[in-house]
């Protein structure tokens, strides 16, 4: 690896880069690039420090994106090893972490492992930041999601209702997610309804 890559501007202009890459669904290359990000932020300034944190959740991304999820689940695992190591088990980047797991697994199609992994992780929200927080609201909504998917309608329809009553005190009526949460209950009801 060349010793440009060591200069903290040199890395992040390569994250940046990584980022167009994957948003032009260029994925692979770049996975590449986060590759040698991570191993320089790592040699550069260790396991624990934010931005390796926050390569290993770019890389992590981006290989979800292209199926690879055993290696995310890693990655992960390790981002929410560190943060209850620095954090604690309620900080808000450790529950971050947690839900990215969580999702991983659920696109992965590990349903019943997503299941209590977005129970726990909502569970301690409402615990650290109470009810009606977005994320919060957001872990609900994964919830609900997964219960649906597994079948459970009647349960994701009772979860979709009670997300609609909050998202609409906390981000309005009109709101984007208000309105997905509105389509989902939708969803939800009528596949209660014909199963």
């Amino acid at each position: 690896m060349s010793q440009e890559i060591f200069n903290g501007s040199a890395l992040s202009l390569k994250e940046a880069e990584a980022r167009e890459l994957h948003s032009a669904k260029r994925v692979p290359e770049a996975v590449a690039v986060l590759r040698e990000v991570l191993a320089a932020r790592l040699e550069l300034q260790g396991e624990r420090h934010f931005q390796t944190i926050n390569a290993r959740s770019g890389l992590a991304r981006s290989l979800r994106a292209i199926h690879q999820y055993d290696e995310c689940f890693l990655i992960y695992s390790e981002n929410i090893r560190i943060h209850q190591e620095k954090l604690g088990p309620e900080h808000p980047q450790t529950l971050r972490s947690l839900s990215r797991l969580a999702n991983t697994y659920f696109a992965a199609g590990r349903y019943e492992d997503a299941r209590p992994m977005f129970e726990e992780i909502l569970a301690r929200r409402v615990k650290a930041l109470g009810r009606k927080h977005p994320d919060t609201l957001r872990s609900r909504s994964s919830l609900a999601n997964t219960l649906a998917t597994l079948g459970r309608h009647d349960e994701a329809a009772k979860l979709h209702q009670k997300i609609i009553e909050d998202r609409v005190r906390v981000l309005g009526s009109d709101h984007e997610r208000t309105e997905l949460s509105r389509k989902r209950l939708a969803t939800s009801r009528q596949a209660a309804r014909t199963s």
